[in-house]
Order: structure tokens, then C-alpha cells, then sequence
């Protein structure tokens, strides 16, 4: 009994470190253009421009070698053509090189996730999950370079972002098995009414909000240009998420600690339903701080 807490704990301390590698990671994505610019720098544009491709043709020898090497099926080789053709689509419709950066920054960032998910997770759906969650992060990114000097909000880079871990969720599929569940994790969503609720008026309300960004952005001014009840709508979710948490925490709280200690008794359909709804509160969370900030401390969004 001792060994086993003993296991669940270390597994979820190493969760932890993961999802906080992947906050760290995502804050730091907006930066990624100061090593860019040194490169510019050194080798100048056109050298410079290079390194994306040379990084993108170096991940899919290394993971044409990772399929030979672990004696997958040759077929395996064949996620490399969606990824190929993505890759290519992306270098020439964004003209741009420094933006075809963002196609090993994803591709990265959804082997993160896959790292820190798969833990859980043990049903095909978790691909899509990535996908999503790689998404939601990219519009972040996107977010917090519109707060960033000298970086800037834009449609395009969103749409790069999830491309390019698309590409990063094709390669997972190529190297790791994934065991084939059915979908009856979805009845466990019904203990978590309210958290779908908060995350339903969460997303629309992001969804409106980076569309009213844009305006913000060409405009150069917040106030004014940004609709107070949309703002009011911001705060609200920042009120309602931590009330509900609370609420949901005082109101089950027995259960809650009796699962707490007998953590090995939790079924692995409610462990997916959280993962589908946990993170992507905390990801609506941020974002509506984000606009927050932005209100309050009167930083220009570019």
C-alpha cells in the first residue's frame, strides 16, 4: 500500500512538473523572436530564414530514423506526407521566414502535451485533445505578443500555430501506440454540468473577444473601441471560475477528499473527462486576464 501512494504521488508530482513546463514554454514563445533576430544578425535574413526548414528536415529524419529503429511498420512513414505537405503550404503562403519558426515551436509544444496527457489518457481522442489544446495555446501565444513590444496579433499566426501542431500530432500518431477506447468516458461529463457551463461561457466569450482585438489593434486605442460589456463578460468568467471552484470544492468535499486519498479508485473515464475540461478552464482563464491586464494597465496591443 505504502509503495503504491508512493507511486501515485511521484506520478503526480512529475505531472505537475509537466504541465508547468508547458506554461513556461508557452510564456516564453514570444521571445523566441529575440534568438531569431540574433541569428539575423550573425548570418544575415537570408540565412536566417534557413533555419526553420533545416529544424523541420532534421525532425523528420529523426523521426523517419525513430520508425526504422523502433521496427514500426514502414507504413508509419507515411505521416510524414500530411506533415510534408503542411510544412510546404506554410512556407510558401506565409511569406514571412521568421513566422515559419512557429512550425517546430508547435511541433514541440504538442509533444509537451501529448507527454503530460498520455499519462492519463489512454483513448484515441487524446490526439484531438492536443490538437486543441496546442490551438488554445496558440491563440495565447498570439495574445501575449500583442502585449509584447516590437510583436504583433494576427489571424495568420494563429492559423501557423495550429498547423504546424497539427504536424506535431501526426508524428505522435506515427511513433506511439495508442491504445483504441471507446467514447464511454463522455457519461462522466454529467458530474461536471457547471465547469462545461463556465467553459461554454469561457470560449464564446474568447471567441468574441480576439475578434474585437483586431479592432483594438488598428485602432491603436482600448477604451473606446472595446465594448464595456464585453469587458464586463471578461470579468465576469474571472468571477464566476474560482465561485464555481469553491462551491463545487465545499459541496463535494467529503468525496472529494475520500478520492484525494484513494486516488488509485478513480476511473479512468472520470481521469478523461477532467483532462478535457481542467486545462482548458485554466486556458480560458488566462486569456480573459490577459484583456484584463490590457484594460487596466493601459499597455498598447499591437
Amino acid at each position: 500500500m505504502q509503495r503504491q501512494t508512493a507511486t501515485l504521488t511521484s506520478n503526480s508530482g512529475l505531472k505537475v512538473i509537466l504541465w508547468v513546463l508547458v506554461a513556461i514554454y508557452t510564456f516564453m514563445l514570444p521571445d523566441a523572436i529575440i534568438v531569431y533576430r540574433d541569428i539575423v544578425g550573425a548570418f544575415g535574413q537570408a540565412a536566417a530564414g534557413k533555419v526553420p526548414l533545416m529544424i523541420v528536415v532534421t525532425v523528420g529524419t529523426a523521426y523517419a530514423l525513430a520508425v526504422i529503429l523502433s521496427q514500426k511498420s514502414f507504413k508509419n512513414l507515411l505521416y510524414l506526407v500530411p506533415c510534408g505537405v503542411i510544412a510546404f503550404l506554410i512556407t510558401k503562403l506565409v511569406d514571412n521566414p521568421n513566422k515559419h519558426i512557429h512550425i517546430p515551436e508547435y511541433i514541440l509544444m504538442a509533444w509537451l502535451l501529448f507527454a503530460v496527457l498520455s499519462r492519463d489518457y489512454k483513448g484515441k481522442g487524446l490526439f484531438i485533445l492536443i490538437f486543441i489544446y496546442a490551438t488554445l495555446l496558440g491563440v495565447v501565444d498570439e495574445l501575449e505578443q500583442g502585449i509584447n513590444p516590437a510583436r504583433f496579433y494576427g489571424l495568420p499566426d494563429m492559423m501557423v500555430n495550429s498547423a504546424s501542431a497539427l504536424i506535431g500530432v501526426f508524428t505522435i500518431m506515427g511513433l506511439k501506440n495508442v491504445v483504441a477506447t471507446d467514447w464511454a468516458w463522455t457519461s462522466h461529463l454529467k458530474e461536471y454540468k457547471d465547469f462545461i457551463g463556465l467553459g461554454a461561457l469561457g470560449f464564446a466569450g474568447i471567441v468574441t473577444m480576439c475578434a474585437y482585438l483586431f479592432r483594438v489593434q488598428a485602432s491603436g486605442k482600448f477604451w473606446g473601441v472595446y465594448p464595456e460589456w464585453l469587458l464586463i463578460w471578461n470579468i465576469l468568467y474571472l468571477v464566476l471560475a474560482p465561485a464555481i471552484v469553491v462551491y463545487r470544492s465545499i459541496l463535494h468535499k467529503n468525496r472529494q477528499v475520500a478520492e484525494d486519498k484513494k486516488d488509485a479508485l478513480i476511473s479512468p473515464g472520470t481521469r478523461t473527462a477532467r483532462l478535457w475540461i481542467y486545462p482548458l478552464l485554466v486556458i480560458l482563464f488566462y486569456m480573459h486576464s490577459l484583456v484584463i491586464y490590457i484594460a487596466i494597465s493601459g499597455v498598447k496591443f499591437d
